[in-house]
């Protein structure tokens, strides 16, 4: 079973571009670390032109850390496709970097622990969210001369319920399989503009901006507190747009669940420094969860 690249070329470059866009994300990539005290990160799933820098800090974190035996990558399902909590469930990813093998093993034990979650693989068939972490995951696993694997899960539910049962599936079949995970969370934060019909307030310039982050901020800010029933109330009361937020408290279960104690904004930007327009605007946050 093979998934091809449904965004390359497009969301990320390929050939040699690529390669050169990555060494410019990493250029500050410190010693592989053994220590292993993270248990998940976010990171953003926009164009890399965007968001590809902030998702960079994720993964060099990761990598000073020290890599673990397989990432275990939430995405929201932006297509519609398959079941609402798809496990994909083996074989291998391609990207224009090369193959990532599916940790077969470890997918049907989440599906296993999980009342909810299906072996699937259409959800993931054109779906983008994951995909974009890949090359950043075989970057790190390249530069450590490191085999790792990944398993992908794609929801088109996201609320409180659907996190509790997932994060607590891959912490017990991590367990179970004496397996060393990372879970990645891929998410965008609030989308604001036309574009996405969602104009919750209006505003010009620096103004405009202002309130965006101070929305990102406080969805942020449960975040880093471990608070994912927070974090959903939060998103209900501003009608945020954030896109992964099932994802983030699957982590955060998982985190809590592993012993981590501690949670650490590593940066946020948005598309406004790129594009430098205001007609649609999408906030980026790079953060990572530890045991101390």
């Amino acid at each position: 079973m093979i998934r091809y690249p449904a965004v390359a070329g497009s969301f990320y470059p390929t050939g040699e571009e690529l390669v050169i866009m990555l060494e410019r994300f990493f250029s500050d990539l410190g010693e592989l670390g053994s220590e292993r005290k993270i248990t998940a990160g976010v990171a953003p799933h926009a164009g890399y032109v965007f968001s590809g820098y902030t998702a960079s800090r994720t993964y060099k974190a990761i990598y000073e850390d020290g890599l673990p035996e397989t990432f275990v990558i939430i995405g929201p399902n932006h297509t519609g496709l398959g079941s609402p909590v798809a496990v994909y469930p083996e074989g291998e990813w391609i990207t224009p970097l090369g193959g990532v093998e599916v940790d077969a093993e470890l997918a049907k034990a989440i599906v296993k622990n999980s009342s909810i979650a299906d072996l699937d693989e259409l959800a993931h068939k054109y779906e983008h969210s994951i995909e974009v972490q890949l090359p950043f995951i075989q970057y790190i696993a390249d530069k450590a001369g490191r085999k790792i694997k990944i398993v992908p899960i794609t929801l088109g539910l996201q609320d409180e319920e659907v996190a509790e049962d997932l994060g607590k599936a891959i912490f017990e079949a991590s367990q179970e399989l004496g397996r060393d995970v990372v879970v990645i969370a891929s998410t965008d934060m609030m989308h604001y503009g036309y574009m996405y019909g969602y104009i919750p307030f209006r505003a010009r310039g620096e103004d405009l901006l202002g309130r965006i982050k101070e929305w990102d901020f406080r969805v942020i800010q449960r975040i880093l507190e471990f608070d994912y029933k927070g974090m959903f109330d939060e998103i209900r009361k501003m009608d945020h747009t954030m896109c992964g937020p099932g994802g983030v408290a699957a982590g955060i279960v998982f985190s809590r669940l592993a012993d981590a104690n501690e949670a650490e904004l590593l940066h946020y930007t948005t598309s406004f420094e790129v594009s430098r327009s205001t007609d649609a605007i999408v906030g980026y946050a790079s953060v990572v969860m530890r045991k101390t």
